[in-house]
């Protein structure tokens, strides 16, 4: 277990000190607020409390002592710092915030293993062609396939991740995603992630680039980077991408490489898989050579490095900027890293 969530009090008048346990909740899912026992008026009325609790809630309004935690009154509420939801808050005027329900944390390595820490990369293979500040992205045997339709052409590279838990049991997933990326552009779906993408990427920082549900757009020749969730969740999208851009000015479809940074989370069945897709379907995809659109050659001194700080656990041997040499050539490629922050159960 990664993170785990406190315990709090909070002052619920002069009737008493009524004491919580919060349950442990995912990350950026704060928890409805949760209901208790039934408001009972015996003794006095009891005063809302003169400070705030060990939780960091606020003092609630005057009202009457509940017999057990009462529904989260006007000073408690779903905040995930101190006054209900992740962590307890202090006494409103029927009893203090109830406790997330983000349900039980469990060890990510458990159920996805090898999941936190993922590394993600579009590896130099094949032999193709190329021109600026492109890399081969191709069969390792050479060639590009060219199919009936564009879903069959290029290069389909895949990679596996079983989900195990609980045969049939629903996981949610929380995690952070850093990385470079070419951008592109999806259809049918809705961008997602935190924060939110930006109507106007930020071309010199870190940008948001995730996409839940729909397809590639237009057929594009810029790769590909999705996740797909089996068997279905229901009720969920069930196939997510990490390097989109809105399709307005190209920015989609720009000839530079971007920083992501975002936090994200989907759900998964237990005895299913995830699988990690890149396609580009002309076996060749963008370098990491900076923002610089149409460089003759790949300027190596604007190769993005991305800060690492705060990644649990911490990467090692993990130099940057990230390349891999193939054919005698050094090639400054596109990745992700993965950082699990929970893994829940309803």
């Amino acid at each position: 277990m990664k993170r785990n969530a406190g315990l709090s009090l909070g002052v619920a008048g002069l009737l008493g000190l009524l004491i919580f346990t919060t349950r442990c909740s995912s990350q950026n899912d704060p928890g409805t607020t949760g209901s208790g026992g039934a408001t009972e008026s015996g003794g006095a009325t009891g005063q809302g409390g003169s400070s705030p609790g060990i939780g960091g809630g606020t003092a609630g309004a005057t009202g009457t002592g509940g017999a057990a935690p009462g529904t989260g009154g006007n000073g408690s509420g779903g905040s995930t710092t101190g006054t209900g939801g992740k962590v307890t808050g202090t006494g409103g005027m029927t009893g203090a915030g109830g406790a997330g329900t983000g349900g039980a944390m469990l060890n990510i390595n458990d159920i996805i293993p090898g999941f936190d820490g993922f590394y993600w990369e579009a590896t130099p293979s094949g032999n193709t062609a190329l021109s600026g500040t492109n890399y081969p992205f191709g069969p390792p045997a050479g060639g590009c396939p060219q199919g009936a339709t564009w879903a069959t052409t290029g290069y389909i590279n895949t990679q596996t991740k079983p989900v195990k838990g609980v045969t049939g049991q629903q996981y949610t997933v929380n995690f952070n995603v850093r990385g470079v990326v070419g951008t592109r552009c999806y259809t049918g779906g809705t961008p997602g992630g935190m924060p939110l993408p930006a109507a106007t990427p930020n071309p010199s920082g870190p940008n948001s680039t995730w996409y839940i549900g729909g397809t590639q757009f237009n057929d594009s020749i810029w790769n590909t980077m999705e996740i797909h969730v089996a068997p279905a969740v229901p009720n969920a999208a069930n196939v997510y991408y990490a390097n989109y851009f809105p399709n307005t000015s190209n920015w989609c479809q720009k000839e530079a490489s971007y920083e992501t940074r975002f936090s994200a989370s989907f759900p998964v069945i237990g005895g299913g898989n995830l699988t990690f897709t890149i396609h580009d379907s002309n076996c060749r995809t963008l370098a990491n050579c900076g923002q610089v659109e149409n460089q003759a050659t790949c300027d190596t001194s604007a190769a993005r490095i991305i800060d690492m700080s705060g990644v649990n656990p911490a990467p090692t041997n993990f130099t940057q900027p990230r390349t891999v040499s193939l054919g005698g050539t050094t090639y400054y490629v596109q990745w992700v890293w993965f950082d699990v922050t929970s893994v829940t159960s309803p």
